[in-house]
């Protein structure tokens, strides 16, 4: 398998393992809408957004240390799984004591909610172990067992909150669905890494190892900071949607986020599978690695703008059609919201460039603008335009971290505009809205593939894919 098949194969598994994990607390969230209404959704939403908090910032920014310590010493891979999995769960302890200390305080939250953000939290410690192990494969450049152990995570998810809900349960007992389906999914990496540190001899045998895991804890300084920035970057708004508005609003929000969320599986697909071969080429061959950077960028921009645009027109039957008539509100947030998508993609080539050249205290500097951005923007426009005032928030915030980060890169690492790349794509963008909003009121998915197929011929005659890109669908495809 060439070096581009290995990409897109990666891309797509880590696509695949990602969207199926998030998918499944999507249409876990879908049917707690659906089935016992906003008030409910929005206590599960808020749930999931506690859990999403003390999951990133127990990380400690392990996973993405052990990626880039992994990916060129692959023989030593096992001993630094077994470490950092001991220093994520001691991280993960600490952090949900501190939750339950915190849920003692005179909140504005019910006693429902309360005991969703108790139960949901503790599956961040069986999703330590998972972020680890998939780390490890990444690593490698494997991606079937993460997508193996997702695939059972969903389905051990769906099941049993399917027949909770049938059973009439609501939001509290729901919850336990989310830290027993993680457990359980964990069983599939036990022989999976067995099998591939016997395809890969161990030159260090997996031990604990006290003095090695506080080296390491001394290097996660930057990824720490760039982990906690973030999480508060991208969990502000249902935050203080959670302090401000009601229990309804936050439903009509996390709806408007489920679905922005199943597209944002599509960047962090392409930063999964990307890393690891920046890190390669970076140790390898330089001009390789800028070559790479240089694509992705192209690619970012050529996915984005569309994907974006298609979905404003479509928002509405969207929102109808996954959550039902009540959630009309959830529209307006989702066509404004679902333009942040544009900025993530951009946002990742020159943000693992600056990873992969151990740039990472910069980076989560450069993480705290955006963070300050997002936190200050949410607490100027959600009181006086509720949730659309939300939606601005995040789009406006992705647009400043991915400014920071396109100017630190081209004054500090390498030169190379976006600018000349997003004309062709731009017009095309245009002629495929107005096809889709003429057939918005169609079968939905007639504007889907109509937008698809005349965005692609489109950007072929206005020259946006080039002789090199072509060869590269040759190599890819082998023809």
């Amino acid at each position: 398998m060439n070096t581009i098949q290995r990409l897109l194969s990666n891309t797509i598994l880590a696509f695949i393992a990602n969207t199926i994990a998030k998918l499944s607390a999507s249409i876990l969230f879908i049917l707690v809408g659906r089935l016992i209404g906003p008030d409910e959704a929005g206590i599960f939403n808020l749930g999931v957004t506690y859990y999403t908090i003390l999951l990133a910032l127990s990380t400690l920014g392990l996973h993405e240390l052990l990626v880039r310590e992994v990916a060129p010493k692959r023989e030593e891979g096992s001993y630094y799984l077994v470490n950092y999995t001991v220093l994520r769960l001691l991280s993960s302890t600490v952090l949900y004591v501190g939750l339950l200390l915190f849920l003692q305080l005179n909140l504005p939250y019910s006693e429902d909610a309360k005991s969703v953000l108790r139960i949901m939290s503790l599956a961040i410690f069986p999703e330590a172990v998972f972020s680890l192990a998939q780390a490890f494969f990444i690593a490698h450049e494997r991606q079937v067992a993460p997508t193996i152990s997702a695939l059972v995570n969903a389905a051990v998810r769906l099941g049993l909150g399917v027949y909770l809900l049938q059973k009439g349960a609501g939001a509290v007992t729901v919850a336990w669905v989310m830290p027993i389906s993680t457990t359980i999914s964990l069983l599939v990496f036990p022989p999976a890494i067995f099998q591939l540190t016997r395809h890969v001899p161990q030159s260090v045998s997996p031990r604990l190892d006290q003095q090695f895991s506080l080296q390491q804890l001394k290097m996660t300084s930057g990824f720490v900071l760039l982990e906690i920035f973030q999480t508060l970057n991208f969990q502000a708004d249902t935050f203080i949607i959670s302090f401000l508005l009601t229990e309804a609003d936050l439903g009509y929000y996390g709806a408007s986020q489920t679905v922005l969320a199943g597209v944002l599986m599509i960047p962090v697909a392409i930063r999964m599978a990307l890393y690891p071969l920046m890190a390669r080429f970076n140790s390898e061959d330089e001009d390789k690695l800028y070559h790479l950077y240089h694509k992705a960028n192209q690619y970012m921009l050529m996915v984005g703008l569309p994907l974006s645009a298609g979905i404003t027109v479509l928002a509405a039957p969207l929102i109808y059609l996954i959550f039902g008539p009540d959630f009309g509100p959830a529209i307006a947030p989702l066509q404004i919201s679902v333009w942040a998508i544009v900025f993530a993609l951009m946002n990742v080539p020159g943000a693992r460039l600056m990873l992969v050249y151990g740039r990472q205290t910069p980076a989560s500097w450069l993480r705290g603008i955006g963070m300050v951005a997002s936190v200050g923007l949410n607490l100027l426009l959600i009181p006086r335009f509720g949730i659309n005032g939300a939606a601005v928030a995040r789009v406006l915030a992705t647009a400043v971290f991915f400014l920071v980060i396109y100017i630190y890169v081209q004054r500090y690492l390498w030169r190379d505009s976006f600018l000349p790349m997003i004309v062709r794509p731009a017009v095309a963008t245009l002629v495929m809205t107005g096809v889709v909003w003429y057939l918005r009121d169609t079968f939905l998915l007639i504007p889907i593939i109509a937008g698809i197929i005349v965005y692609g011929i489109v950007l072929v005659l206005l020259g946006g894919v080039d002789k090199e890109d072509r060869d590269y669908f040759r190599l890819l495809f082998n023809f």
